[in-house]
């Protein structure tokens, strides 16, 4: 990057390839909103999701080749240079199935679990004490299939560890079902959980699943249906009991239902997800006591297919990657209400899919 260092760095994931494709940064003045210049730092295929790991400064990102279930995609691990925000590839390791869409991070930051798209399969890869990605040690394929088009086998879209990191979550979109996996750290090893697997009503196609700040529940967010499915969560035993849901889309909008990405601020008190049949992003307010979801705020995204959104360290500020029109756009995050208002900051970014955030 040609700018002088300022600020916060953000890396954006995108569904490019060729020699334009791949990995893109810029930097973000936490203060003023300002946002730098934008360049090429990484090119990779389809680098749809990137992950963050500041503590150890390395950025991990899937190629999500091989939806179709065709090949098998890879996971990669960088060096971040926070001078520059340029990325150094430390190293790469096929992803144990087609289409790698979804990392998530162990709380050591030596270990890394895939969800791959293209055959339902989640994996554990380890990091190396100098932060390359090692050869999946753990791995496990999951069944079933739903009613729509898009359901004709398992589809892992999300996996996330819970607070304990005693259980791997699996939103998986082909089967209509979380499927819990028992972890166990001291051995990167994976043990299915059936009795514990959640169904969703068919059709909904769970696509990434969050807990709350303190960790009693847990959102699920479909694609297919585009809701906010809520439940609470018992460490002790692996369980999620139904709470709640509420759909993002009123009764009469026209169109398929196509939620896509969702996301909590630093305290906690609000979640913010974006719908891309309408375009928006809608703002909910976490009632402590009980984990339900009240609607704050439906605000235009300003692009088509907002894919990604984020709250950035501070927590002033939201990105969101509005993927169909290669652009990502700044809004500012009040603190007290939750509520979002756009700013004129944006940024041209070829079919922008994901944010992960770095210190300078």
């Amino acid at each position: 990057m040609n700018d002088q260092p300022f600020g916060t760095i953000v890396y954006i994931g995108t569904q490019g390839g060729g020699p334009d494709g791949g990995i893109h940064a810029t930097r973000l003045d936490e203060a003023t909103g300002r946002l730098g210049p934008v360049s090429l730092v990484a090119a990779v295929d389809r680098p749809t999701w990137v992950l963050a790991d500041t503590g150890r400064g390395l950025l991990h990102a899937v190629s999500e080749m091989g939806n179709a279930g065709d090949r098998i995609g890879d996971v990669m691990s960088f060096r971040i240079d926070g001078a520059s925000a340029g990325l150094t590839l430390l190293g790469k390791a096929p992803s144990g199935g087609g289409g790698p869409t979804h990392l998530a991070l162990g709380p050591d930051g030596e270990t890394l679990f895939v969800a791959n798209f293209g055959g339902g399969e989640v994996a554990v890869m380890p990091i190396s004490a100098q932060g390359v990605v090692q050869p999946v040690c753990a791995r496990l394929v999951n069944s079933g299939s739903g009613p729509h088009r898009r359901q004709k086998g398992p589809h892992a879209h999300g996996v996330t560890l819970d607070p304990s990191a005693g259980f791997l979550l699996v939103a998986d979109m082909g089967a209509d079902r979380i499927f819990l996996h028992r972890y166990d750290a001291a051995r990167r090893a994976l043990e299915d959980a059936p009795d514990l697997h959640v169904a969703v009503p068919a059709g909904a196609g769970p696509r990434l699943l969050l807990f709350g700040k303190d960790g009693r529940f847990a959102y699920l967010l479909t694609e297919l249906s585009a809701e906010i499915y809520v439940y609470g969560w018992d460490t002790a035993t692996g369980r999620l009991t139904p709470q709640g849901m509420i759909r993002l889309d009123p009764p009469d909008a026209p169109g398929d239902p196509s939620a896509a990405g969702f996301t909590l601020s630093a305290d906690g008190r609000f979640l913010y997800a974006t719908n891309r049949r309408t375009g928006a992003i809608h703002v909910f307010a976490i009632d402590a006591a009980d984990g339900q979801l009240t609607p704050v705020q439906t605000i235009d995204a300003g692009g088509d297919k907002p894919w990604a959104v984020e709250i950035t360290p501070t927590g002033r500020w939201l990105l969101v990657a509005n993927q169909a029109s290669n652009l990502v756009r700044l809004f500012a995050v009040d603190p007290a209400s939750g509520q979002l208002t756009a700013t004129s900051a944006v940024l041209a970014v070829g079919a922008p899919t994901s944010f992960a955030f770095a210190s300078a």
